[in-house]
């Protein structure tokens, strides 16, 4: 039923890569109504496992950044069961359930925009994650608390980035460095000056294209160029797609 309605909404994607549509910022070309939410919402709810997850990034590339697409009260109905998937003892529900809700409720840069309502318990339930064990866990959380902008994520961010570069887990420290130039608390900038010149921001990695975004967000010093050549990177396209899209910029 999913693969049905993404087909007719212009979105081609088989059962089971829901995911890698998400990540790829699929969008529909058919314009969507609000009938369209209705089986996505109707599996969300009922459904578990990886039919459940499935739902939930069908919602997330039908919805689109911030939820446009959707209307308050299908917003609201997705993010209760995002919540839910968020504290359940699956870990793929626990991923999905982060990175879906950070994208449904990410409060856009450009205030003119429209903030959406997130769900009571969401900002807890995302720094449970954070506190995970697993790698994958921790980048999911911090990617969701950075575009729902948590400022009171501020410190453990900080603390959690300088930690992470100490230990060498480099793509960590690029979680939580994307997360704090998101929220784009003052207190950051002292951090992304520091990392002019800075070997460690440097390569073709998801960390130093982290560092680019982090410059542009925070200093707007030219770095928007680095994020635009890496859209046709294999491996950091979609990353790169994905950043211009939050600075407002053009998306090939």
């Amino acid at each position: 039923m999913l693969v049905d309605v993404m087909q007719r909404q212009g979105v081609m994607v088989k059962a089971g890569e829901f995911d890698a549509a998400f990540d790829a910022y699929a969008e529909p070309t058919v314009p969507v109504t609000p009938g369209s939410f209705a089986t996505p919402l109707a599996v969300l709810t009922s459904a578990l496992g990886n039919e459940r997850i499935d739902a939930a990034y069908a919602f997330g590339i039908l919805a689109g950044r911030s939820g446009r697409a959707a209307s308050a009260p299908e917003l609201a109905a997705a993010g209760q069961n995002l919540v839910m998937m968020l504290v359940s003892g699956d870990r793929r529900s626990r991923i999905a359930g982060a990175r879906v809700s950070g994208r449904l409720f990410a409060v856009p840069f450009d205030r003119s925009s429209p903030r959406p309502v997130a769900p009571p318990g969401l900002t807890d339930a995302l720094f449970a994650l954070l506190n995970e064990d697993n790698e994958v866990e921790q980048l999911a959380a911090m990617d969701a608390i950075g575009l729902l902008r948590e400022t009171t994520a501020v410190a453990s961010l900080t603390e959690r980035y300088r930690y992470y570069r100490d230990g060498n887990k480099r793509s960590l420290a690029g979680g939580a460095l994307e997360a704090l130039a998101r929220i784009g608390d003052p207190s950051t900038t002292l951090i992304v000056r520091q990392l002019t010149g800075d070997k460690w921001a440097q390569g073709k990695d998801a960390t130093a294209l982290a560092v680019a975004f982090a410059r542009e967000r925070m200093l707007r010093d030219g770095s928007m160029a680095v994020i635009q050549m890496a859209v046709d990177d294999k491996s950091r396209g979609n990353q790169a797609r994905g950043y211009l899209a939050e600075l407002g910029a053009r998306v090939p």
